[in-house]
Order: C-alpha cells, then structure tokens, then sequence
C-alpha cells in the first residue's frame, strides 16, 4: 500500500520544512505573516505531494481587513498537511501548549508567532484568550482555532468555547470554513489523492454580544458547519455516497 509511505516521508518533509524555516523566524520572530509565509509554502508543496487540487469558494475571506476568528471543521491525521491552506499573511493559529515539546514543528509553530494555551489550566487558559484578544486588535490579526478542540476523525464533535469567547472579547467577527470530510472523498493510495474543497461563509458579527452569549454562538456556528460540511462534501469529487 502506497499510503504508510507516503504519510511517514511527509512527515519527514514537514519536520524538514519546519527545521529550514526557524533561521528566518528568528530574523523577525513571532512577526504577523510568519506563519502566513510558513503555511502558504507548506499548501503549495503539500498539494504537490499528495496530488491534490483545492477548489476555494471565496478565498478572499481568508484574508479579511479586519480582525477575525477563523473557525473549521477538524478531521484526521492529514489536517497537519492541508489544515495550512486555511492561514494566510495576518492570519496565526490558536494551539495547545504541548505543542512546544515536538522538536522543530512546535518550535517552528511558536515562532511563527502563534498562540500556545495551556488548556488544563482553565485560569491560564483565560488568562491568554485576554491577551490573544489584545493581539488581535493592537496588530489587526486574525486567528484560526479548530472549536472541536480535537480531530473528529468524520464524526462532529460538540464545539469548545474558547475560539467565541476570544471572537467577542475581541468584538471581532466569527468567519466559519467548511472543508470537505477528506476521509470519504480522498484516496491517498493514488498519485492524484483528489480534490479539496473550501467553502468560505459569511462572517458572523460578535458587536454587541456578551460572554454570555457564547454557548448560543458556538451552537448556532457548529449547526451551521456540521450542515454546509455536508453539502460541501456531497458535491466533491470522489464522494462515495455514504452521507445519503
């Protein structure tokens, strides 16, 4: 079978990658399109890799004027190859801070300048959602968080609150993106693996809106995730069916 191969030499190339990118992190650490370089380099070469071609509805919201937080569907082992298709320049990621213990990528990962928290410490954890909401605002950044907080793995799981707490303590709108359930479309045993699909929503405005009102915010963006990821990937190439 081609597909253990594969996913163990891309591994290889990703630690590779991260190893050959922390010299130019350090000329500018923790620098706001530092992951957006990383990221953009890492999806083109990846694409290449895999075979794949993505197919983005309006792209141009992964990139917007304002402070944003980017939320997605999460799904397999592969997100570490295609989840960077979702970071562009002004764009950092929110990850757990065990992350700091994988030599090269979790080096490269903080300084990229992305944001490490210490989930288990709920006073901490807080404590950086504050300061994250800060960041985004004194330098106009934008923050991809996956709200399921681990991979699904083709089964949604009930959304964390952290990524709509920072989205209103920020007052920054919520941008949600679909991403087609590569498990049932892909074949990673080919050459040309497939096709990605990536459905950009409309931004979900947080003006106004109080901590109070996160729990009826995430239920209110998983519905909407869980439903557009389907339709999305019914209409994917390679689709086999099994969501009918």
């Amino acid at each position: 079978m081609l597909y253990p191969f594969r996913l163990a030499l891309a591994f290889v190339i990703l630690v590779l990658i991260a190893f050959l990118f922390i010299p130019f992190t350090l000329l500018r650490p923790m620098h706001r399109n530092n992951m957006g370089d990383l990221c953009i380099f890492i999806t083109n070469f990846m694409a290449k890799y895999w075979g794949v071609t993505y197919d983005v509805e309006h792209p141009e919201r992964l990139e917007p004027k304002q402070a944003s937080v980017i939320i997605s569907n999460h799904q397999d082992t592969e997100e570490m190859f295609f989840g960077e298709s979702l970071i562009r320049h002004g764009t950092v990621a929110l990850g757990k801070w065990e992350l700091m213990y994988i030599p090269f990528i979790g080096w490269a990962f903080y300084l990229g300048g992305n944001i490490l928290v210490k989930r288990q410490h709920k006073d901490k954890a807080q404590e950086a959602l504050s300061k994250a909401a800060h960041k985004m605002k004194a330098k106009n950044l934008s923050v991809l968080i996956f709200p399921e907080g681990t991979r699904n793995w083709g089964k949604p799981l009930p959304f964390k609150l952290g990524a709509f707490k920072l989205a209103i303590e920020a007052q920054a709108p919520i941008q949600p993106v679909v991403c087609s359930m590569r498990p049932i479309t892909m074949n990673y045993n080919r050459l040309k693996s497939g096709t990605v699909k990536i459905k950009c929503l409309e931004p979900i405005s947080t003006v106004g809106l109080t901590q109070n009102d996160a729990i009826e915010l995430a239920v209110k963006c998983r519905k909407l995730i869980e439903r557009e990821t389907i339709e999305l990937t019914k209409s994917t190439p390679g689709y086999d069916g099994s969501l009918d």
